[in-house]
């Protein structure tokens, strides 16, 4: 449908010529690149990254909207680009500092973007920077879409959420790297598709249900990264627009980008190449890491969101630290400083409620060390509570992580496996929980003993030896083997697939590297195989679009 007059595409034809294809709304400039010693002048901008990486790679019929000069609009229109918008005098001007990641204005061209001809456009793109004004332009009578995407600067990424949260409905794609990703995250589960660069690293594409990886080449001709995403996002659209296929698209999109880190500049008159689909890894939303305390969950997670840092950490031990801290308060007779810390607490204020109404008689969750270090709980309830706080903010893709121990407190109580029913609970209160995978982490007493006490040399919390010794000593997760590390748990007839790491050694940091990176591949590499054996998932994009 197109927007404004809500006419069909076939009437959108009759009003005008043919439909333009794609048209990038975005800034025009001539940008100074500064590479080591050397400065380099040359035409810069989104719209003229983003339209030339699309002529490269397609005969359709690509526009731009932005502000641009005479002698620009000749080179557009020598590349078989149309221009719509103002002829300036003078265009923006930047110096880009690639060494020190800096752009600074030389002179910045103020005046408005302008349209007084009819447009009818198949995609329209726009760039979220200073000087684009997207409600002006979005809104002009003069400007009839079928489909819209949007791309951010990290910027001016906060000044932008606004128009994103109150257009999120209309926005079919939003292109984003990491860092923009992790700030945007939380105002853009309306948007069917985000695609996420991350430099040298996979991309990401995620859609309200489903996540995938793209892995890329490691590229060592490298000559400007300036406008790379843009770059990206031409090559993209152009394979998009024809039939939707993600592998295609991305696979352009990689292909452009690569080939204008070679370079300095747009792509201009490039040998095009029907390069090979680059096939995706379809990634868990969410990931339940577990294991005794001290087995390498932290380190382990913390090296998965090197790769893919799209995920939101839930950790049952924050709220468990405020618990512990708001019973010491109380053991140690610290009344005023009880009452005075409520405001202070992220998780736990409904236990602070529950001991303020009954300061004489306080039922404690934990006391003090017998041992002189660390806590015991002493009312397992406070697991389910702990996984309550801990998941209240969950969002689409999460990271979980929590030890669980033999208590014979907690199996007199509940008569359930410590684990099953803790990871029950954990399910019960994620969105997207069909697409989790367990990763159970194990390793031998001694070694995590050694490992804790470095830890709390290193500021760390610490976990008492008695806890260790009687909770903590073996690993007791159960779950169906399929071969020696891999298997699955059945929850409530459903197959979560489980893959165990036997972390047993102290590693120095290259081999810690070397042994995470390969765990971290093996994780994805079972996830993808148990969901195609499982669940008859296959390598198909259509499969992964967001209804």
């Amino acid at each position: 449908i197109c927007r404004k007059y809500r006419t069909s595409e076939k009437s959108c034809e009759k009003v005008g010529d043919k439909m333009i294809d794609i048209c990038y709304v975005g800034n025009s400039s001539n940008d100074n690149i500064k590479i080591k010693n050397h400065t380099y002048n040359t035409l810069g901008g989104s719209s003229i990254y983003s339209s030339f990486s699309s002529r490269n790679c397609s005969e359709g019929r690509i526009a731009i909207i932005s502000k641009i000069d005479a002698k620009t609009k000749l080179n557009l229109e020598k590349n078989g680009i149309e221009f719509y918008g103002q002829i300036v005098n003078k265009m923006s001007e930047f110096i880009i500092d690639e060494e020190k990641d800096t752009c600074i204005a030389k002179y910045y061209n103020n005046d408005p973007i302008s349209l007084n001809k009819q447009m009818h456009i198949n995609h329209l793109h726009i760039s979220l920077r200073k000087g684009i004004e997207f409600e002006e332009i979005f809104n002009n009578e003069y400007l009839h879409y079928q489909h819209l995407s949007v791309d951010v600067m990290i910027h001016s990424v906060h000044d932008f959420i606004p128009v994103i949260e109150k257009y999120s409905s209309k926005i079919e794609i939003l292109f984003c790297n990491i860092k923009e990703y992790n700030i945007l995250k939380k105002y853009i589960k309306e948007i069917p598709l985000t695609i996420v660069t991350n430099e040298d690293k996979p991309v990401i594409v995620v859609t309200p249900n489903n996540i995938k990886a793209y892995d890329i080449a490691n590229n060592k001709n490298i000559k400007s990264t300036t406008g790379a995403g843009d770059t990206f996002i031409g090559g993209f659209l152009a394979k998009y627009i024809i039939n939707k296929n993600l592998d295609e698209a991305i696979s352009q999109g990689i292909y452009n980008s690569n080939k204008s880190i070679e370079k300095i500049g747009p792509l201009l008159n490039q040998k095009y190449q029907d390069n090979q689909n680059i096939k995706p890894s379809l990634l868990p939303n969410n990931l339940i890491v577990i294991g005794n305390s001290c087995a390498g969950k932290t380190t382990f997670i913390n090296w998965f969101k090197n790769k893919y840092n799209i995920y939101f950490d839930i950790d049952d031990l924050a709220p468990l630290l405020e618990t512990f801290m708001l019973d010491d308060l109380l053991h140690q007779n610290k009344i005023k400083d009880f009452k005075e810390i409520k405001e202070k607490l992220k998780y736990i204020k409904e236990i602070w409620e529950e001991y303020s109404k009954n300061i004489d008689s306080i039922k404690f969750y934990t006391q003090p060390s017998k041992s002189g270090n660390g806590h015991d709980i002493i009312r397992p309830i406070l697991w389910d509570y702990i996984i309550d706080m801990a998941t209240k903010n969950a969002q689409n893709n999460n990271i979980i992580q929590f030890s669980r121990g033999k208590d014979e407190l907690y199996e007199n109580e509940f008569k359930e496996n410590a684990y099953l029913r803790s990871i029950k609970k954990f399910i019960y209160n994620l969105p997207n929980n069909d697409n989790c995978i367990i990763i159970n982490l194990v390793s031998n007493l001694d070694i995590r003993k050694e490992r804790n006490t470095q830890r709390f040399l290193n500021g760390g919390h610490y976990v008492s030896n008695e806890t260790m010794e009687n909770v903590y000593s073996s690993d007791i997760f159960d779950y169906s083997k399929t071969s020696e590390n891999l298997g699955y748990l059945t929850i409530d007839e459903k197959k979560i697939p489980v893959f165990t790491i036997i972390n047993d050694k102290m590693l120095n940091e290259i081999e810690l590297d070397e042994f995470l990176e390969y765990n971290v591949n093996e994780v994805i590499k079972y996830y993808n195989q148990f969901m195609e054996d499982e669940h008859g998932f296959k390598k198909n994009t259509k499969r992964y679009l967001a209804k």
